[in-house]
């Protein structure tokens, strides 16, 4: 949880781009804030602000930890919540997005596997493109999503394979085909 901590301090530098206002921000004194900053650049091995005498800046990689950092720690916070509600016995029905032309085995697979846990799904017909921009947002939990998918910034999981067959009238010239 030290991480976490080192996270939470380095955002408050970031977005106050001041040591003092961030450690007055914090509830702590301005030395062991710089410390904690000192420390944290070291264990990543990268300077994160460029410190000058009247002004504190941040380095392209500070740049980019402020954006990871906000990430985690919004995670974080879900998984302490989500964690609290699941051991108070409150929790709420998984959200999933769902192609509109899933495959009704398919679709009755996913719901017996959550029955057997005893997860409750709130399912919601959506078009991939819809899916994404809802679990980007975090206003679905999970989604199944047609390929190929642009899915920058989500966590790919595991691809399904739905065969798919033709049909034809008994008295179609292709029907006799195989291929």
């Amino acid at each position: 949880m030290d991480q976490l901590r080192q996270l939470r301090y380095f955002v408050a530098v970031a977005e106050e781009l001041h040591f003092g206002r961030a450690a007055e921000r914090l509830g702590i004194a301005q030395p062991p804030l710089s410390q904690r900053i000192r420390r944290l650049e070291a264990d990543l091995g990268a300077r994160l602000f460029d410190r000058g005498s009247r002004r504190v800046a941040l380095t392209e990689a500070g740049q980019i930890l402020l954006a990871e950092s906000k990430d985690l720690l919004a995670r974080w916070e879900r998984t302490k919540s989500l964690v609290g509600k699941a051991h108070r016995g409150e929790m709420d029905a998984v959200r999933i997005g769902v192609p509109p032309e899933l495959a009704g085995r398919l679709l009755a697979a996913l719901l017996t596997a959550f029955e057997a846990r005893d997860v409750r799904v709130d399912l919601q017909e959506l078009t991939t493109a819809e899916q994404v921009r809802l679990l980007a947002d975090r206003q679905l939990d999970a989604g199944l999503l047609q390929h190929p998918v642009d899915a920058v910034g989500l966590e790919l999981g595991p691809a399904v394979q739905t065969p798919l067959g033709v049909v034809l009238p008994r008295d179609s010239p292709l029907a006799a085909r195989s291929a």
